[in-house]
């Protein structure tokens, strides 16, 4: 309907007119022409009137369409700026968070390199603690080809320490049978004294200086094997230990026998003495001086009246033994302390039996207390004192 009122339109100002309306824009207007019918210019004029009200319509219509698309146009550049003002919010925000990332990014990168030198580090002490345990793994190894040789010497010195004590049995069995035949002999000596006339108590002594000079030398010979298995092992070996004690025994041993055999040459003595052993005993007197026991000159007798002292020092794990003339009971601290004779202040502890606690080690201060004894003999230990109490 509009297109047909547009033509309708045109075609008018057609007629009247003789051109259309976009050819009369440029024409002046003119309301009535010279010459003319009044009454068709009134219709000319209404018709004129017609067709500007309805262009003026059309204006008023195109008029509102433009303010309408004014205000869209105006809408849509309002909400355009508010999303422009959104967007840049959003850029700002992406422009902080691009910034905090940069400074994220930039402590990522410092705590790597951080880290890449603390793992360096970590690899060069690696390096180094790898090192240092090749060093110790062939220091271990050396150590444990010495101790496979320790161990080594140590069977062969067990080896040698039962072939000693095999021996010694042996030979403890030797001086058994020996003293057993010479008790035979003192036996048959008794009972056939009248036969006998006092010569076979020289027959006695004979035996009994052989056997004690062949228990000397059997002695010698075992002192020199223990100190040849003693050299075998280190200054701190624990060995040594067993190997004084085994020496301790064996010279303990030694020791009981020739005290029996002082007894007996003392009773043979009180046998010289009676009347009927006087031709022995002028016999015996006619020997000459080198047929004397050779045990009676190294090693002399211990008195009844002596105490035995033993006694350890931190210096050496060889007791020493002293023997001091007193009895057992009357040995005081003073008369220890004449007897080991070692310059310094020190300690004194002693082997005692208390009634309540059992074996203890007592110690004593004053030079006037006696002295404990342990199984007729006194054990003591002399510690160095170096004034820290």
């Amino acid at each position: 309907m509009e297109e047909a009122k547009k033509m309708i339109s045109g075609l008018q100002a057609l007629l009247l007119n003789g051109s259309l309306p976009e050819d009369e824009q440029e024409r002046p207007l003119a309301l009535c022409e010279p010459g003319a019918n009044p009454e068709e210019q009134l219709v000319i004029i209404q018709s004129r009137l017609d067709q500007s009200m309805v262009e003026n319509q059309d204006l008023k219509k195109e008029l509102l369409k433009c303010k309408q698309e004014a205000r869209n146009l105006q809408g849509m550049k309002d909400a355009l700026q508010q999303r422009l003002t959104q967007q840049d919010t959003a850029v700002l925000q992406l422009k902080q968070e691009l910034l905090r990332a940069n400074m994220d990014k930039d402590e990522l990168q410092n705590q790597n390199v951080d880290l890449q030198r603390k793992l360096d580090e970590r690899n060069r002490l690696l390096g180094e603690y790898k090192k240092e345990l090749g060093q110790k793994d062939r220091l271990l190894q050396q150590h444990q080809v010495k101790l496979e040789e320790a161990l080594r010497k140590l069977s062969d010195a067990s080896h040698q320490q039962v072939d000693l004590e095999r021996e010694l049995e042996h030979k403890d069995v030797l001086l058994a049978h020996c003293m057993k035949r010479e008790a035979d002999e003192v036996t048959n000596y008794n009972s056939h004294n009248s036969q006998s006339n006092g010569f076979l108590l020289p027959t006695a002594g004979k035996g009994a200086a052989s056997i004690t000079h062949r228990g000397t030398s059997d002695l010698q010979i075992v002192r020199d094997a223990l100190r040849s298995l003693r050299n075998s092992f280190s200054g701190h070996d624990p060995q040594h230990h067993t190997i004084d004690s085994l020496e301790q025994g064996i010279s303990s041993l030694m020791e009981r026998l020739h005290v029996m055999e002082t007894q007996k040459k003392q009773e043979r003595k009180v046998w010289s003495k009676s009347p009927r052993m006087q031709a022995g005993s002028e016999y015996r007197e006619s020997w000459p001086p080198n047929s004397k026991l050779p045990h009676s000159q190294s090693s002399p007798a211990v008195s009844s009246t002596c105490t035995k002292v033993l006694y350890f020092t931190d210096r050496s794990l060889t007791p020493f033994m002293v023997n001091i003339p007193k009895r057992l009971g009357e040995v005081t601290l003073k008369d220890f302390k004449a007897a080991i004779d070692r310059d310094g202040n020190h300690r004194y502890h002693f082997k005692a039996l208390d009634p309540e606690f059992g074996t203890v080690k007592e110690e004593v201060f004053h030079d006037d207390d006696a002295i404990p004894g342990w199984e007729g003999k006194i054990v003591a230990w002399v510690e160095e004192d170096h004034g820290e109490n």
